[in-house]
């Protein structure tokens, strides 16, 4: 594959992949994947904050709580 990028970019990469084993190719596929990461995060926490505001949501949420109170308890005591 092949991109363009601006000229100061490009001299940055240049400069960080000098003297590396690893490359150019390598320090991008590493960019993109962080890139990735952050935008899936994004995109995650705005459908979580959307879920709170459905009412649905809410009440499956408050009925996997109460389910799952009595386990939680029982985990914490084992714990300590």
């Amino acid at each position: 594959m092949t991109y363009s990028l601006p000229e100061a970019m490009a001299h940055e990469v240049d400069r960080r992949c000098a003297g590396s084993e690893r490359g150019k190719s390598r320090l991008v596929a590493e960019a993109l994947a962080f890139y990735f990461a952050a935008q899936d995060k994004r995109a995650l926490a705005l459908l979580y904050s959307e879920a709170t505001q459905d009412p649905q949501f809410q009440a499956d949420n408050d009925a996997v709580q109460k389910d799952f109170a009595e386990l939680d308890h029982e985990a914490g005591g084992a714990l300590r």
